[in-house]
Parts: structure tokens; C-alpha cells; sequence
């Protein structure tokens, strides 16, 4: 019960928060208008063969850039530790943050496909797939989650943080061709791109949505 109650204050903070709104729902969103109307042009059908990558793009904004920073924030600013003393065990509350903005991730990924629906006509996939993409996307971000976690337990403050989430965001983004196509990479860093981890779990998630 204390786990749920937890759980549920973290979901609400995260809507109150301007900042974690933007990197969650509409930076997402721009990433996608951006990179379709960079792309879309010369590359047929590129909403709907991109469309794992742009909701991916969720995921690592949430994750890196706005989970991390805000443990920082929590820890920087001793909340944690006023947890601890009122007998609130720190790694228990951090769980409940993770799962809260997997919650959240969910729902910014959702937007993004309704956006995507009304906006480039792009057809729902049927549930069962849907169900199967997204049991993948949730195992594939767990790592994107500790990653954060450590970030932001390691920085001194937020600013902090935030310098190490974003180029690594970034980072991510490029090596596995969600900012620039694989098709466009040469030399050595398509070598490092066709090696980047997060380029096979994304063709994983391509080929099953």
C-alpha cells in the first residue's frame, strides 16, 4: 500500500512539473514534425517506418533527461534523506519513481501515435502487436531507467546532471539513426552506429511494430 501511495504522488508531481511536460510530451512531438518534414520528403512512408524510432524518442526524453534530473533534484536536495528519516527506505522510493514514469511513458507514446494518426494519416497497428511492442519498448528501456538512476544519484545537482543526460540523448540519438538515417551514416561512424546497441533493439522494435 505504501508502494501505491508513493507511486500515485510521483504520477501526479510529474504533470505539475513544466519542465518534465516538455521533455516527455512535446519534445517528443517536436523531434517528430522536425525529422518528418526533414526526411519525410525523400523517404516514402517514412512516419510509418520510423514510427518505433519516433517513440523511442519518449522514452530516452523521459529517461535521460528528465528521470535523471529529477533524482538529482531529489537528492541534492536531501529529500531522500528526509525519506529515509521518516522511515521511507530511499531505493523502495526510487523504484516508485521509475514505475511512475513508465506510466507516463506510456501516455506520452500514445499522444504520439494519435499525432501521428491525424496528422500523416497513420494506420493503428492491430492491439495484439501493439501489446507486443510495447512489452518490448518497456524491456528496452530498463536500462535507459538505471542509467538515470545512476546519473542522477552521482550528480552534485541538477545542472549536473543535465549536462551528462542531454549529450547522451543526443548521442543515442544519432548513433542509432533516429536523428539521421542509417542510410545516410558512412565511413566509421556508420561502423559504430551498425555496432551501437541501441541500433539493434531499434530494429527489433521496427520490425515488430
Amino acid at each position: 500500500m505504501k508502494f501505491l501511495k508513493y507511486f500515485t504522488f510521483e504520477l501526479r508531481l510529474r504533470y505539475r512539473n513544466p519542465s518534465q511536460i516538455f521533455f516527455v510530451f512535446i519534445f517528443p512531438l517536436f523531434l517528430m514534425f522536425a525529422f518528418s518534414s526533414s526526411f519525410g520528403k525523400s523517404i516514402p512512408h517514412y512516419i510509418e517506418n520510423n514510427i518505433a524510432s519516433i517513440l523511442l524518442y519518449s522514452v530516452l526524453s523521459a529517461s535521460l533527461t528528465s528521470l535523471s534530473v529529477q533524482i538529482a533534484d531529489y537528492q541534492s536536495g536531501k529529500i531522500y534523506q528526509l525519506f529515509v528519516q521518516r522511515g521511507i527506505k530511499k531505493l523502495f522510493y526510487i523504484i516508485a519513481q521509475i514505475v511512475s514514469f513508465m506510466i507516463i511513458i506510456f501516455c506520452s507514446t500514445l499522444v504520439i501515435l494519435v499525432v501521428a494518426h491525424y496528422a500523416y494519416d497513420y494506420e493503428f497497428p492491430k492491439l495484439s502487436l501493439l501489446i507486443l511492442f510495447y512489452l518490448k519498448l518497456y524491456l528496452y528501456s530498463i536500462p535507459f531507467c538505471l542509467l538515470a538512476m545512476i546519473i542522477g544519484l552521482l550528480a552534485k545537482n541538477t545542472a549536473t546532471a543535465s549536462a551528462i543526460a542531454m549529450p547522451l540523448m543526443f548521442l543515442s540519438f544519432f548513433f542509432s539513426g533516429m536523428m539521421i538515417p542509417l542510410a545516410q551514416l558512412s565511413g566509421g561512424i556508420r561502423k559504430i552506429a551498425d555496432n551501437f546497441f541501441l541500433t539493434q533493439l531499434l530494429s527489433d522494435l521496427n520490425h515488430t511494430l
